[in-house]
């Protein structure tokens, strides 16, 4: 009798064993393969149209959203613009093919970014004292007259070196208390060591800031993507960057050298 239940259990158990491949499957099917993946990503600008984070590796950029979340338009910023990206949506991710350095997600007025932050350099191990170094045989290891260490970072400067006004700030930042793009440049210009008076200023009406952002150090990098966040909307423009050290925003269609037009110099 025994024998005859135990029987009739075994085809219970191998139909059991045959349901867990199934849900391996299933995870494969997600494209998700193991590895490495990158969490340095730097979210900024409006929370409205941000993603909750980000990660990179295989290829490929993962973007959570809160589930049943509908996503903003995605784009990512090249040297000549926005590009649109193409994207796969599998709750709670948006998935997109590349790694690409920064990344703008816009809905209407609303503005967020993600940035690709670079891994810090690891430190070299500090070298051992002239007085303790020693060869094979024991022997003090002495450096030849007149020769310099060998380092692959810069000189740093001499300690009694004051740091200047002319020091850019780490990071440029577009929100309050200033309420237009032109209030945003006119501060970044007198920080950088620009010139950007009202005059320079080429459109036919001010243009609101909407929500916060961080942008890089650098001066012109941080002005390009300010103003790339106009590109889709009413009235874009473009920045012009002058030898002299002058900042002018024109319409998006309207060239920078003034010259063609009226031969007048900013």
């Amino acid at each position: 009798m025994l024998r005859l239940i135990l029987l009739g259990l075994l085809p219970l158990g191998l139909a059991a064993c045959a349901q867990w491949p199934g849900s391996v499957q299933g995870w494969r099917a997600g494209g998700a393969p193991a590895g490495h993946y990158d969490f340095n990503w730097q979210l900024s600008g409006d929370p409205s149209v941000a993603p909750l984070q980000v990660f990179s590796g295989a290829g490929r950029t993962w973007l959570q959203f809160a589930p049943g979340r509908i996503p903003p338009a995605l784009f990512a910023q090249t040297p000549s613009g926005l590009q649109p990206l193409s994207y796969t949506l599998q709750e709670p991710y948006l998935i997109v093919d590349g790694i690409w350095p920064a990344l703008v997600l816009q809905g209407g007025r609303h503005v967020a970014r993600v940035e690709r932050q670079a891994a810090l350099p690891v430190s070299a191990p500090a070298a051992p004292p002239a007085s303790t170094a020693a060869g094979r045989g024991g022997v003090p290891i002495v450096e030849p007259p007149g020769a310099a260490p060998l380092s692959s970072a810069p000189a740093l400067p001499a300690p009694h070196t004051p740091l200047t006004r002319d020091d850019t700030p780490s990071r440029f930042r577009a929100g309050a208390p200033d309420a237009t793009l032109r209030a945003v440049l006119a501060r970044w210009a007198a920080e950088a060591g620009w010139s950007f008076e009202p005059q320079h200023w080429a459109v036919d009406a001010d243009i609101p800031l909407a929500g916060s952002a961080d942008f890089p150090a650098d001066f012109k990098a941080a002005v390009r993507g300010l103003l790339a966040s106009t590109e889709l909307a009413d009235r874009p423009v473009q920045p012009c960057f002058y030898a002299n050290k002058v900042l002018r925003v024109v319409p998006f269609a309207q060239a920078c050298d003034r010259s063609a037009t009226s031969g007048a110099r900013p």
